[in-house]
């Protein structure tokens, strides 16, 4: 029997066995020519966007407000084909951990799409119960344990106690909003207009919700809005932090609203515990101890947050 995972994110998908662990970790695109013939998936198919043949189409199926089901079949058939999970004489199982924007009868369309290409049993499970899984959280004890899931489409946060999620709150603006910010303000303060790969080498690079006393610079290239040219600038940590702050603002006004909601004793329960974090987006420098300072409650992130998911995964492909 095969057993496989597929982690379905807007930014990327990542595909884990039972035999191998994580074997594909790479953007959640597909492209494929006016014929529907798949030319490249993942990070070739990203790098394809720069192309100027006008038959090949590079699509994020995930990435848009609805939902590209025609791309997102062709992009699970061909990495269900590049790592051979459907095998003769051979039964595959399917788990899926799906994100927010992906509702029941979407899961339902996908399933029966997968159990048509051969899929012997399907599974779906919402992103933030596989994350706390993966983050080793005991969910069966009478006390109530808080998961963020902070990722780069997804923003959830949850209580589990005795077994079962207890209380569950998503926000609409998640890593990916971050992007949106840079490239906003890098128009507004130099009147450059940057890619979306600009602006997240830009989060990753020198992004900071806390100012530093030694900030580092890096250099930005794009085209001026007025000059029509290529233009250069040098922006540092410092400077982001004005940016990026609001949004932080709101993270920590929602997370405590949510706290706010529960009973007494679970919010004893979670500030005496802490918050457990996951989601490449807490890999932002300072975003930890800015969102502790302000709502005022112990935050832990778990020790890989981009992988907290797939990991998770893992421990339940390991137990079926």
């Amino acid at each position: 029997m095969i057993k496989a995972g597929i982690d379905l994110g807007a930014d990327s998908i990542r595909l884990v066995t039972s035999e191998d662990g994580l074997v594909f970790d790479e953007a959640c695109m597909v492209a494929f020519d006016q014929k529907g013939n798949v030319l490249a998936i993942g990070n070739e198919a990203r790098d394809m966007k720069q192309s100027l043949d006008q038959e090949i189409q590079v699509v994020s199926p995930l990435a848009m407000e609805t939902i590209d089901f025609y791309a997102l079949h062709l992009l699970l058939e061909q990495l269900i084909y590049d790592f051979k999970l459907f095998r003769m004489f051979k039964k595959t199982i399917l788990l899926f951990s799906y994100p927010t924007s992906l509702g029941e009868d979407e899961c339902d369309q996908l399933k029966e799409h997968l159990l048509d290409l051969g899929a012997y049993r399907v599974y779906f499970d919402q992103e933030i119960w596989v994350a706390s899984i993966g983050a080793k959280l005991n969910l069966f004890i009478p006390v109530a344990s808080c998961l963020l899931n902070l990722g780069s489409s997804n923003c959830d946060i949850a209580v589990f106690s005795n077994g079962g999620m207890i209380k569950k709150s998503s926000y609409k603006a998640a890593g990916r909003h971050v992007d949106l910010l840079i490239k906003k303000w890098m128009h507004q303060q130099h009147s450059l207009l940057i890619d979306d790969e600009t602006a997240q080498r830009i989060k990753l690079e020198i992004g900071q919700t806390r100012l530093s006393q030694r900030p580092r610079s890096m250099l930005v290239q794009g085209i001026h809005s007025r000059q029509q040219k290529l233009h250069s600038v040098s922006i540092s940590e410092n400077d982001l932090v004005p940016v990026l702050m609001p949004l932080c603002q709101q993270w920590a006004g929602w997370i405590y609203k949510f706290l706010m909601s529960l009973t007494p004793q679970q919010q004893e329960d979670v500030r005496m515990r802490g918050i457990i974090c996951c989601g490449g987006t807490m890999l932002l420098p300072g975003l930890k101890e800015t969102l502790q300072e302000m709502i005022s409650c112990p935050i832990y992130v778990t020790d890989d947050p981009l992988n907290t998911v797939s990991q998770g995964l893992e421990d339940l492909l390991s137990r079926m």
